[in-house]
C-alpha cells in the first residue's frame, strides 16, 4: 500500500481531524530519518495501540470485545497476558512504542513485553512507554486532593475506593482495610499486596481495568533488566526521537497523571 493511501486512511479514521497537509509533512520527517524499506514495511510498532493510526505505524493488540469498536482490523495479534513473542523479527523495529497498556498487564506480562521491545529493536532503536505515575497519586490520595482524579467525578465513591480502583481495580478492599494495608507495610509492599488481591480472570473479561502500579523506580529497574543500555525518565513531548514528540499522536492519554520513560538499545 503507498504511504498517500495510508494517510488517506488515517484521515479518514480520524474524520479528517488532521489536515492532510500537517499529516504528510510527518511523513516527511519519517522519510528524512529513517529508511524507505523501514517506512514502507511500517517498522514502527505500538503495543497496545487500541485507536492509534498512523500511515508509517504498525498496530499490536489484542482483539478483544472490550475494545472492538477502535481496535479495527489491521494489527499484529498479541495477547499479552499470554507472555509469548510477538511476530516481529529480531533487530528489525526503528521505533517501539507503549502507552497506557501495562497498568492493564501483570509484572511477568509486562517484563516479557520489555524483553519483546528490547529484542526486536534495531541497535540504537527507541522504547517510549506510558503508563499512570502511581506516586502521583498516592499523593493526591494521602492528601485528600480529589480534584487530582479527574476523571471520577461521582462523588458516591469515596477517595479511598477511586484511588484503589486506578491500579487494583478487581480488588475488593474497604476504606479501613486500605488505610490499614498502607499503614502497616511498606510503600511498595502495600501496593503489590493490593494488587495480588485482583483477579486475572476478571481482568481477561474487562481488560479495561487495571491491575497494576507504576513510578520511575520501578519502570526503570524493569526496563533495564530488559538489557537497554540507557534508560531515563522523559517527559509529555521530551522524546530523544523526533517523531515522537508529534503529540498529536504520541504522549496525549491522561497528560496529568503520567509519567514518561524512554530507553535505548
Amino acid at each position: 500500500m503507498s504511504i498517500k493511501k495510508m494517510i488517506k486512511q488515517v484521515l479518514l479514521f480520524f474524520r479528517c481531524d488532521v489536515s492532510f497537509h500537517r499529516l504528510k509533512n510527518d511523513v516527511a520527517l519519517y522519510r528524512q530519518i529513517y529508511s524507505k524499506d523501514s517506512i514502507e514495511n511500517r517498522r514502527f510498532y505500538n503495543l497496545g495501540a487500541g485507536a492509534f493510526r498512523h500511515p508509517c505505524w504498525t498496530n499490536v493488540d489484542h482483539k478483544s470485545d472490550w475494545y472492538r469498536s477502535v481496535q479495527g482490523h489491521d494489527f499484529i495479534e498479541w495477547d499479552l497476558l499470554s507472555l509469548t513473542r510477538i511476530r516481529v523479527a529480531d533487530n528489525s523495529a526503528e521505533i517501539v512504542y507503549c502507552s497506557h497498556t501495562i497498568e492493564h498487564i501483570t509484572d511477568d506480562a509486562a517484563q516479557n513485553m520489555f524483553n519483546e521491545a528490547f529484542r526486536i529493536l534495531k541497535k540504537g532503536g527507541v522504547f517510549r512507554v506510558t503508563t499512570p505515575n502511581i506516586d502521583l497519586e498516592y499523593r493526591a490520595f494521602k492528601e485528600k486532593d480529589r480534584q487530582f482524579f479527574y476523571w471520577k467525578k461521582d462523588k458516591s465513591f469515596s477517595l479511598h475506593q477511586i484511588f484503589l480502583s486506578h491500579f487494583a481495580s478487581s480488588a475488593s478492599i474497604s476504606d479501613h482495610e486500605l488505610d490499614k494495608i498502607f499503614s502497616k507495610m511498606e510503600y511498595e509492599e502495600a501496593l503489590n499486596y493490593c494488587i495480588s488481591r485482583c483477579s486475572l480472570e476478571t481482568q481477561r473479561n474487562s481488560p479495561g481495568g487495571h491491575i497494576n502500579w507504576w513510578n520511575a523506580k520501578k519502570l526503570r529497574r524493569m526496563i533495564g533488566t530488559a538489557g537497554f543500555r540507557e534508560v531515563c525518565l522523559s517527559g509529555y513531548g521530551q522524546s530523544s526521537s523526533p517523531v515522537l514528540r508529534n503529540t498529536r499522536f504520541f504522549d496525549n492519554t491522561h497528560i496529568p497523571i503520567s509519567i514518561y520513560m524512554e530507553a535505548i538499545k
